[in-house]
């Protein structure tokens, strides 16, 4: 997770500068550019979700907790 909310989304290393929240070198690569400016169908609620992710992942901390785990669904026998 970017250390402010000011920092770059992508490198979190430089101050943002335009509302995709990229610094000055991230939002010259088309492609960065392009991975931040599509985010179909992202909620408000969804990208602070990715965001707390961000921040469990740099914690070492496991990303979902145990009850949030969901064990696989067993294959449905075929036919």
């Amino acid at each position: 997770m970017p250390s402010s909310a000011t920092d770059c989304l992508h490198c979190e290393q430089r101050p943002s500068i335009n509302k995709l929240q990229l610094c000055v070198r991230c939002n010259a690569v088309k492609g960065i550019r392009l991975l931040y400016f599509k985010k179909r169908g992202w909620t408000p609620e969804w990208e602070q979700h990715l965001l707390r992710l961000t921040a469990r992942a740099q914690q070492r901390l496991p990303l979902f907790p145990k009850e949030e785990h969901h064990e696989p669904r067993a294959k449905a026998a075929s036919a």
